[in-house]
């Protein structure tokens, strides 16, 4: 049996981590599998571990460049640990997810470490924000183009994040996949809530939506806070979930309390019901300004959820206006909040868009079926 090792940078809660639970919970027979965190944020480590992965925590504080002594004992400390692991598993592939795993499997690689080196690129975005032409982006642009290069195999999980590989780094097509991120659609598709709305102090006959994401600049809360406030007066018992943590929570809520919406809005943190919370709610809604393929719409499609969300390229690869969702413009918060208007009043509108949400999901999502295509990525007869 081949034997693969995720090398990943953190196991917060994102899609890049979400397919490392749903790989350990489905892989069966076909392939033996462990996780290498680089980071100490182990937010899913016991959920991949429940499943009988070994979870091997590294737990080393990432630091800037601009400290090059504590950078390189963070690189080499964890490039060090991967070689370790590799021999003593006897790993057959190392599959990278995230920036730094990419750089350390790359160079753990090209010492021998397994006979084959992977990547999924799980976000067009490839380079963090940098004033100017940025030197450091410039280095690590010319680094990357190399690892793609030199990968046995890089995933995309968009078409536009494969057509920014092929385009700009150089990614050669032969070595290209597109697999979008999986979910378990039948279980979603058919699942009860363990609670029920009072649960959460909501109104038994009020509109639910709910915004599942990251609090960051890219999921466009603010957008989706200003149409709360435009639909709050013409729809009563409109609440708002959000679903997710991040760097503007606190700036979040405090523009919720100058928008005067914090009757209407629920700012839930980070959550691990999603599934009930989708149960439980009438409307998916997503304001993102940027997205690679969202996670958090698949779920929501295969539950069958009416879906509200921006006209942007990863949604688009999704989501068709009119058939699966209705889109709006992105960065509009007076569009957002007439999408959403449309579907409370269109009651067979609601219900085609989750039929056909559900369908699409079932057939092209279905996590079975990415990991048949990651298996022949990884050459595993």
């Amino acid at each position: 049996m081949k034997k693969v090792l995720h090398v990943i940078d953190a196991l917060n809660v994102g899609g890049a981590q979400e397919l490392l639970a749903l790989l350990a919970k489905h892989k069966g027979d076909a392939f033996a599998m462990s996780v290498c965190v680089l980071q100490p944020v182990l937010d899913l480590k016991s959920r991949i571990e429940s499943h009988g992965v070994r979870v091997h925590a590294l737990n080393r504080t990432r630091c800037s460049i601009l400290h090059p002594l504590d950078f390189l004992r963070y690189g080499l400390g964890n490039l060090l640990d991967i070689l370790r692991i590799c021999r003593e598993e006897r790993i057959d592939i190392v599959h990278a997810h995230l920036s730094d795993a990419e750089f350390l499997g790359f160079f753990a690689s090209l010492l021998g470490c397994a006979k084959r080196f992977c990547i999924t690129v799980h976000t067009p975005k490839l380079l963090p924000e940098e004033r100017g032409r940025g030197l450091r982006n410039t280095v690590r642009g010319l680094l990357m183009r190399l690892l793609y290069r030199k990968a046995n195999a890089v995933v995309a999980v968009s078409k536009d994040t494969a057509a920014l590989l092929r385009d700009q780094y150089a990614v050669d097509p032969a070595t290209l996949r597109i697999i979008a991120n999986g979910v378990e659609t039948r279980a979603l598709a058919e699942h009860r809530p363990a609670f029920g709305r009072e649960a959460l102090g909501l109104a038994a006959g009020g509109h639910v939506l709910l915004c599942v994401g990251r609090l960051t600049l890219a999921k466009g809360h603010r957008y989706l806070l200003e149409a709360v406030r435009l639909l709050a007066p013409r729809i009563p018992g409109l609440r708002l979930l959000v679903a997710g943590d991040g760097e503007l929570r606190d700036e979040l809520r405090q523009m919720a309390r100058t928008l005067d919406v914090t009757g209407q809005v629920v700012f839930m943190g980070s959550r691990t019901d999603i599934p009930d919370l989708l149960a439980l709610s009438d409307i998916v809604v997503s304001a993102s300004v940027f997205e690679g393929t969202s996670l958090a719409l698949m779920e929501a499609m295969a539950a069958g959820k009416p879906i509200v969300a921006t006209a942007i390229p990863g949604n688009l690869e999704l989501l068709e206006n009119g058939v699966n969702a209705v889109l709006a413009p992105p960065a509009d918060a007076s569009m957002l909040a007439q999408a959403i208007t449309r579907i409370i009043q269109e009651k067979g509108l609601a219900e085609a868009l989750g039929r056909h949400a559900r369908e699409k999901a079932q057939s092209e999502f279905d996590i079975m079926a990415v990991i048949r295509k990651y298996i022949e990525v990884w050459g595993i007869c």
